[in-house]
């Protein structure tokens, strides 16, 4: 009888664990599809809808993300970005060859500096949800970018910087999404 009980309630619970296993597989596969429609839907109101997409498609953390943490996402890449780009300009400097060449750089750097700064606070203020103002941040870091890029063209920086521009250009769109 014993064997019986046991026998019959494994073949009650097998089929009610294999159903929750499938149903979670399916339900895994209907949140990404929901995440790259997110991205593709909010990314196509940006202007530069190319390099938003592949750049929150970049992290897997996009695929499941909703409005405000694919913002969280988009902020995050935009600070990792420039930071790397921040100690690429150091180098830069340190191997000017030239006086007019580190004064360009310098200035470059230092200015740069400022805006990575910036972008920083912006990310402490969306923690906050204070998104009005972390987007009030991205503009001023997106209008600080310009520095090295028009005034003092430093071509080794240019692709970097370019591209900081256009995705925080289209971060402010998304952000604007928020509020």
């Amino acid at each position: 009888m014993a064997i019986q009980v046991s026998v019959s309630l494994c073949l009650i619970v097998i089929p009610i664990a294999l159903s929750f296993l499938l149903s979670s597989y399916h339900f895994a596969i209907a949140s990404n599809e929901i995440g790259n429609s997110l991205i593709a839907k909010s990314c196509n109101q940006t202007e530069f809808p190319d390099v938003c997409i592949s750049t929150l498609e970049s992290d897997p953390r996009s695929s499941n993300a909703n409005l405000t943490d694919l913002s969280k996402i988009g902020f995050e890449l935009t600070v990792t970005k420039s930071n790397e780009t921040l100690a690429e300009a150091f180098k830069l400097l340190n191997n000017a060859s030239d006086y007019e060449e580190w004064a360009r750089r310098s200035a470059c750097y230092y200015e740069y500096n400022s805006s990575d700064s910036q972008i920083k606070v912006g990310l402490q203020y969306f923690d906050e949800m204070k998104y009005d103002e972390a987007n009030r941040i991205v503009g001023l870091y997106n209008e600080g970018l310009n520095y090295c890029l028009v005034n003092l063209t430093v071509v080794e920086l240019t692709e970097r910087i370019t591209f900081l521009k256009k995705f925080t250009t289209d971060l402010k769109v998304i952000l604007d999404l928020l509020y």
